[in-house]
């Protein structure tokens, strides 16, 4: 093991953790507020409309006509973010929408105004989605070296009350929103077809005909249509405008560029980087994401006291986690998606990536998360007299991953992208709150020690106890294979000396 998971670091840190949670203030969301300048133990009680949206296509940007991930795919696709994510937020700020955050194939925003008429706002809503969905259809003839290919899009849009919340470590602060909406909006948005998507709730509250399941049919062109009329948004104004802002802007691919980082790590600064100063280099990609703990919010958000402890978990297992794999593992977060984790953890020099060093590593890495996290718990009921029934899914790979980051930094858009990006998610969906799933190509590269602990590439309970005993007993199977042959090389010389 090159690096050790450090229970007294651990132990400290959660205790500060609490320490600044003790007293939380939940305030009523009546103005504006710039997320992330919401305090660590504030919360902002927040009835707004929840939406979702999911590119489906971001798979075939990342490869190539092989089907094959290479530094010219990759170029391509940061180009695809680049256009399209200036094109989305072009609209959210013209409609006085809040931008959440970016990550991956899935960006999240939210309507709040206006503040006193939520049928209004999901009116906003749809008429925004359908903006979204009609600007970036229209941007693949804006290439000026190639055409942009069009995002296929999928939209949830969920309405109701939900926490916003900020924390992270240091200037990595990131704003969540904590409650149903967000993550029902979420669900809405996650599947196969295009369309945009609204909950039961929703649905209800702009009297649309019910239907008996809400994540498959999608808003007809009608009900587009009569929220496109009550809105107030000129729809086809608000897309010219949109097209022309952006046209101008649009870069060629010349415009993107990649170098190489030098592991590891921990000191990674997303700030620095600009198109022409992205990364790409082989990498683990890990994500942790807390189990239980949406069904916890669900029980806990209807009275003060129960959102506060929401707060407080959330504050405290995420920080730790953080500090975990950055302080203990030199890793480094990405960001922080609700109640996930993603991080990525690279071994090796300036020219080349320790392959199973990187993935060794990242599998200690995620067992001494799970230890911190089972700690944290554990201060969490000694503390607050929390108990709740939370677990933890862990999944990784490893792969070619690009680093980059798109629009203004206090727009919180880093990002991490990669096939293995997308399936070290996968992997930690496939998991229960017990257990650490590692893919295909991440296996490959994984010791033999710890190959021996997976069952089909998924493990239960694996916390850092488990991998130094596990370490240990490879060190005395050494030494007693190294003593065996001593003695077998020992006897068959003096065999042979006999003889002669």
């Amino acid at each position: 093991m090159k690096y050790k998971w450090n229970s007294k670091r651990a132990h400290d840190s959660i205790i500060k953790s609490c320490q600044q949670v003790e007293e939380i203030n939940i305030i009523p969301y009546t103005k504006d507020k710039k997320l992330n300048k919401i305090k660590v133990n504030e919360a902002y009680e927040m009835n707004a409309v929840h939406m979702y949206i999911d590119i489906l296509n971001l798979k075939d940007m990342l490869t190539n006509s092989s089907d094959n991930e290479n530094i010219t795919s990759h170029t391509r696709t940061l180009r695809f973010f680049d256009s399209h994510f200036k094109a989305i937020k072009f609209v959210i700020n013209d409609t006085e929408s809040i931008f959440v955050d970016f990550h991956n194939q899935r960006l999240h925003t939210v309507i709040a105004k206006p503040y006193d008429d939520e049928k209004k706002r999901l009116d906003r809503a749809v008429t925004i989605a359908k903006v979204i969905i009609d600007v970036v259809e229209q941007q693949k003839q804006l290439g000026n070296d190639d055409i942009i290919d069009a995002a296929k899009l999928r939209i949830g849009i969920d309405s109701g009350l939900a926490l916003a919340v900020n924390n992270g470590r240091r200037s990595n602060k990131e704003p969540l929103f904590l409650g149903n909406p967000a993550n029902y909006a979420a669900k809405h948005s996650a599947g196969e077809l295009q369309g945009i998507y609204l909950t039961k709730n929703s649905r209800e509250v702009l009297e649309l005909q019910g239907v008996e399941d809400t994540q498959t049919i999608k808003l007809k062109s009608s009900e587009i249509e009569t929220s496109l009329e009550r809105s107030n948004i000129d729809h086809e104004n608000l897309i010219n405008r949109t097209i022309n802002e952006i046209k101008d802007h649009t870069k060629r691919l010349s415009d993107f560029a990649f170098s190489r980082l030098t592991p590891t790590f921990e000191s990674l600064d997303f700030s620095v980087f600009t198109r022409k100063n992205s990364k790409r280099l082989e990498m683990v990609s890990i994500y942790a994401d807390i189990d239980g703990f949406t069904k916890y919010i669900s029980e806990n958000i209807g009275t003060v006291e129960g959102q506060k402890d929401i707060v407080r978990c959330l504050h405290v297992l995420r920080a730790e986690m953080d500090a975990c794999l950055t302080n203990d593992f030199q890793g480094r977060r990405v960001r922080f998606i609700g109640d996930c984790i993603h991080g990525i953890l690279c071994e090796g020099t300036s020219q080349t990536t320790n392959k199973q060093v990187s993935v060794d590593t990242a599998l200690e890495a995620a067992a001494g998360i799970r230890s911190s996290f089972i700690l944290s718990k554990e201060l969490l009921e000694e503390k607050f007299d929390i108990t709740a029934n939370f677990g933890l899914a862990i999944g990784l790979d490893f792969g070619e991953t690009m680093l980059s980051r798109v629009g203004r930094l206090d727009e919180n858009t880093r990002f991490s992208l990669s096939l293995s990006t997308i399936s070290s998610e996968e992997e930690q969906m496939r998991c229960a709150g017990d257990e650490t799933a590692i893919a295909e190509e991440a296996y490959s590269h994984l010791s033999k020690k710890y190959k021996d602990l997976f069952t089909d590439r998924i493990t239960k309970n694996l916390n850092f106890e488990i991998l130094e005993e596990t370490e240990q007993n490879e060190v005395e199977n050494n030494k007693k294979s190294n003593i065996y042959s001593i003695n077998e090389a020992a006897s068959s010389n003096l065999k042979a000396h006999a003889k002669y």
